[in-house]
This record gives structure tokens, sequence and C-alpha cells, in this order.
């Protein structure tokens, strides 16, 4: 298996620039997942001034949960990557909004997977600094 370093980011994701909010998978297990991300003034949309929008942040928190289910196609059983939707987004909240520059890690734990729809807790932070939480709930077309 690649280290997760070696996995090109477009091939976990359909989201492409200027619209991808993730730069790398950083870790994966079956429970969770860990993602970076560092928004870039003229590279991202959803950027205002010198830091990420709050559209952009929630959008990188689905991608961030899409990474996970990219991987687990692509690398663990083989299928092509789907596309699929957040369909719910609940207990937001948004600290504080990343600067232009400032690498995010993020973390996806499964809270719970029925057929192809998924629960996920998303934590967002900037070093130690937790700026963003959120529960998710997203599906995978048939």
């Amino acid at each position: 298996m690649k280290p997760f370093s070696d996995i090109p980011i477009g091939e976990l994701l359909p989201q492409q620039p200027p619209f991808r909010f993730v730069d790398s998978l950083e870790n994966y297990t079956p429970e969770s997942a860990i993602v970076a991300f560092t928004p870039e003034v003229g590279k991202n949309l959803l950027m205002e001034g010198d830091h990420l929008a709050a559209a952009g942040l929630i959008e990188h928190m689905a991608q961030a949960s899409a990474a996970r289910v990219g991987y687990i196609s692509k690398c663990i059983m083989h299928v092509p990557v789907s596309i699929g939707f957040i369909g719910q987004v609940r207990k937001l909240e948004i600290i504080r909004l990343p600067q232009a520059g400032e690498r995010m890690e993020t973390e996806v734990i499964v809270r719970q997977e029925v057929f192809k729809i998924t629960l996920v807790d998303v934590v967002v932070k900037c070093g130690n600094e937790v700026i963003a939480t959120a529960n998710l709930k997203s599906a995978l077309p048939e």
C-alpha cells in the first residue's frame, strides 16, 4: 500500500482546483481520517480578503469527509470514486476563520455508517487550536 503522502488528492476527490479544499490525506483508519489544507488567496475560491470564508470552511469539512470515502473506494475497494453529497450539517460551530497560508488539519470521525449514508464528526484545527466543528451526514448514489 502506498504511503498517504504518495496518493494525489485529485485521485480521491472529484472536486478540482480552484474548488478543491483539501491538499492531502494525512492518515486513515476505518474509524477516522485526517486531511490537511492551506487556503491561498488567488488559488482557492471562497476566500474573503485574507481568510477562507465560512462557506469555504464548510466545503472543506465536506471534502475532508469525501476524501476518506475516496480513499476507501480507490485504495481499499479498487472501484471508481463516486460523487456523493452532504445531506445535513448539524451543530456547526465556527470559532474563527483560517487565514490565507494557515495550515489546517481536519479530523473526520465516523459515528455511524448505514448502507451508503455516513454520519461523521468533523474537527478543524490550526496547530493545537480548534477553529471549527460540525456533524455531517453524507450519502453516495446507489
